[in-house]
This record gives C-alpha cells, structure tokens and sequence, in this order.
C-alpha cells in the first residue's frame, strides 16, 4: 500500500501538520495572555483633532480615474 508514496509526500503532511499545529499552540498562547487586552485604570486618553492648531486647506480632488 505505501509502495507508492513518495518520500516528499510524506515530508510534506509532516511539515503541514507541524505548522498547524503550531499555529493552533500561538493562537491558544495568545487567547490566554492578557496583552491583547485593554488596560483597566488607564484614563489619559490622547486628545484627537482637538487644539489650537489651524487646519490645513484640502485640495480638490479630480473627478474620474485621473489619480
């Protein structure tokens, strides 16, 4: 039955199951770890589009595909 299976058929499921199952081992590290999640008491909020500076006039952008 296995007569017909190639060397590089066989290293390659190998390699595919290793790499798959690597990704599932970084994926549950990374749903168990808490740096993807906000920071509780963290209440300086960086101020957006707020200030004293000018804005700047925006040209007009030209109609049809003339990018």
């Amino acid at each position: 039955m296995f007569q017909y299976v190639s060397a590089v058929s066989i290293v390659s499921v190998a390699v595919t199951v290793l790499m798959v199952a690597t990704m599932l081992y970084l994926v549950w590290g990374a749903l168990g770890s808490d740096i993807h999640s906000p920071s509780p008491g963290d209440t300086e909020q960086p101020d957006l589009g707020e200030g004293d500076e000018t804005p700047e006039e925006q040209e007009e952008l030209p109609e049809g595909n003339a990018a």
